[in-house]
């Protein structure tokens, strides 16, 4: 018996994953689409740039935590093909037994696209996150923004969905995240309506101010520039830690300027 209880806390003392269950940023896997990988329009096949827009760069700065570095499976392409990239992406991402998983941008091409109904969009949209079901851990997902003012620019109108679909699809993700306790999320409707109107928004108490926060988006008005690439990580963060009160707030670096400056592209 007592050979017994000496293997068992050897065990625990050798796998301390284990013995106590992870922090939830002790390994981030992002998934997604052009937001979440990192855009530049002058370099919309990727380049040199092209990494100082990707998401992975901003959370790894934001967050004060032990953690790995987020893995970044997100990919530019992602309108082109996204019921298989997203399979793909959802599967490689549980190999790697992510304790979070992050796709701010996953859904959108669930929603927009070429050639559809209202309700070829929706049934869609279902299927997107009949993709989403297959993660068990910890998943923070954006809603359904408003993309309109990239039209001409980044988006043919064929590709935008129309009002109603856009409500149908944030009132359907509503309704799958609310039996989903591991679910967090993100308004990025709200975050785009500010922004694309120009509006003040405050982002876990940080102020921008009325006039300044279309700056938070790129000239294609759709991919965020750096600074607000800082923004969203911190806006991503503070959706998931207001739904989970145990985590300490104190993790966090909440300043957006300070997350540019520590992912070095202030």
């Amino acid at each position: 018996m007592r050979a017994f209880l000496l293997i068992l806390v050897l065990a625990a003392w050798t796998n301390p994953v284990q013995a106590q269950e992870e922090a939830p940023w002790a390994r981030i896997v992002i998934i997604g689409a052009s937001v979440s990988h990192g855009f530049t329009a002058s370099e919309p096949f990727g380049g040199p740039k092209t990494k100082e827009y990707a998401l992975d760069c901003y959370l790894n700065a934001a967050l004060l935590a032990p953690h790995e570095p987020p893995q970044n499976l997100a990919n530019a392409m992602f309108f082109m093909l996204p019921d298989d990239m997203g399979h793909t992406q959802i599967r490689q991402a549980m190999t790697n037994q992510p304790t979070l998983v992050i796709g701010i941008d996953f859904l959108f091409w669930f929603c927009y696209g070429r050639g559809q109904t209202d309700q070829d969009r929706l049934d869609h949209f279902d299927k997107g996150l009949k993709l989403l079901e297959e993660v068990d851990c910890p998943l923070i997902i954006g809603d359904i923004p408003d993309a309109s003012a990239a039209i001409y620019r980044m988006l043919s109108p064929r590709e935008i969905p129309s009002p109603k679909a856009r409500a149908a699809a944030n009132r359907r993700l509503k309704e799958w995240a609310a039996g989903r306790k591991r679910v967090t999320v993100v308004p990025v409707a709200e975050f785009m309506r500010a922004v694309a109107a120009n509006k003040a928004l405050t982002v876990h108490g940080y102020a921008f101010a009325r006039g300044t926060t279309r700056a938070l988006l790129q000239g294609d008005r759709l991919h965020p520039s750096r600074r607000g690439c800082a923004a969203l990580a911190v806006s991503i963060l503070d959706a998931f830690l207001a739904g989970h009160r145990g985590l300490d707030a104190s993790q966090v670096r909440w300043d957006p300027d300070e997350v540019l400056r520590e992912a070095g592209h202030f």
